[in-house]
């Protein structure tokens, strides 16, 4: 079956309109931030690619390509150190790449009905496998893997005795209920359900959602989760095994355009309501030394599609029209500033390297300037 999300559509949900402003809510004194290009990286590739990971023991970035079967891992100056496709024969192949990015310092691909491949210098050097069957309907915009311990943790696939039926309610509240998170035992291989959204989720009620995104950043023992199309933040604490709910902090976005959730049973008519328009979404949370950032798109109203029309640039003018913004956030998730613009030609994987750099990779066709390869944006958040 073939993903309902790929990484175009997520990139198409990945998109908003240009403004600034301060949550005036916070019990800070009130901060001008902006976020300003100090400096690029150029990398000697004539190519589309965007930037997805960054390993921080090696300080060195991971770009793809949008369907994550080829990629460059390069060094800080942009000097290519490894280039590679996958393949789906060989010894190490390759049918399916949902997700891609560093697991201790490996170049990781998510291989249904595999597992987890891992590669250094384009050999493959371990897996990761999933012991039961299971079915995957979106590529992961991040990775996700990571570890502590004895335990090895992912994104829960959807088990394959999960029947989809996308026209009834009930399949969406089971959905919605499903661990997010797993563990599994690097000695016995036992897996366990570890993370799953709070008893307070309005995505847990009695309506029906939509295909929620989950994406989560660690910042040591807490889990920072977004499910992409609310402006909210779940906030977990790792006790044990397990990752306890802590709060959902509310981000207070100005124009966010809302999805419109459906009665349970009226599920059929969710995409239909919602194709209209091109929803808001949360699409990553970047941790500094003194800052959470939560990065989202506004998106687009009913009115601005149609008066966008039938565009014939791949989407650019889309992207236009809807780029990045960061939220920001203290150490206690009180909210200092939201519309805080990315540079235009932002794409929308965003990482922090070691310096405390932003780091992001630029969109040639949204840039006024042409560049011979793939250009890299180091940003600082400037705080007045």
């Amino acid at each position: 079956m073939k993903p309902i999300l790929t990484q175009l559509a997520l990139s198409a949900m990945a998109i908003g309109l240009f403004s600034c402003g301060e949550n005036k809510e916070s019990s800070s004194a009130p901060k001008t931030f902006s976020l300003e290009i100090t400096d690029s990286i150029q990398v000697d590739f004539l190519g589309d690619m965007m930037l997805m990971d960054y390993d921080p023991k090696a300080d060195k970035y991971l770009l793809s390509t949008d369907v994550y079967y080829e990629y460059l891992e390069v060094d800080k100056q942009g000097k290519i150190l490894n280039h590679h496709k996958f393949s789906e024969e060989g010894v190490a192949p390759v049918s399916q790449a949902m997700g891609l990015g560093y697991f201790n310092g490996d170049v990781t691909v998510f291989n249904p009905p595999k597992g987890y491949y891992r590669f250094q210098d384009s050999s493959k050097v371990g897996e990761i496998t999933i012991p039961y069957p299971y079915q995957v309907f979106m590529q992961y915009p991040k990775l996700g893997v990571f570890e502590s311990g004895n335990k090895i943790y992912y994104p829960k696939p959807w088990p394959e005795t999960l029947a989809v039926k996308m026209e009834e309610g009930e399949f969406y509240q089971a959905m919605y209920r499903l661990p997010i998170i797993e563990s599994q035992d690097k000695t016995t291989g036992d897996t366990l359900g570890v993370l799953s959204l709070p008893e307070t989720s309005p995505l847990l009620g009695d309506q029906v959602h939509g295909f929620p995104v989950p994406v989560y950043t660690l910042d040591g023992n807490k889990l920072l989760l977004s499910m992409w199309l609310e402006p909210r933040l779940y906030v977990y604490n790792k006790e044990g095994d397990r990752f306890v709910h802590e709060k959902t902090v509310e981000v207070n976005i100005p124009d966010w355009i809302p999805y419109t959730p459906v009665p349970l049973d009226q599920a059929e008519r969710f995409f239909a309501e919602n194709g209209k328009k091109s929803i808001g979404n949360l699409s990553n949370v970047l941790v500094t030394e003194e800052y959470y950032i939560a990065v989202y798109n506004k998106g687009l109203s009913e009115a601005q599609i149609t008066e966008l029309g039938d565009p014939k640039d791949g989407g650019l003018s889309k992207r236009r029209m809807n780029p990045h913004y960061a939220a920001i956030f203290d150490k206690d998730f009180n909210q200092l500033a939201s519309n805080i613009p990315f540079p235009i030609a932002s794409n929308y994987n965003i990482v922090v390297n070691k310096a405390d750099e932003i780091v992001v990779s630029k969109v040639a066709g949204l840039s006024e300037t042409e560049d011979d390869g793939i250009i890299l944006y180091k940003l600082k958040l400037k705080v007045d």
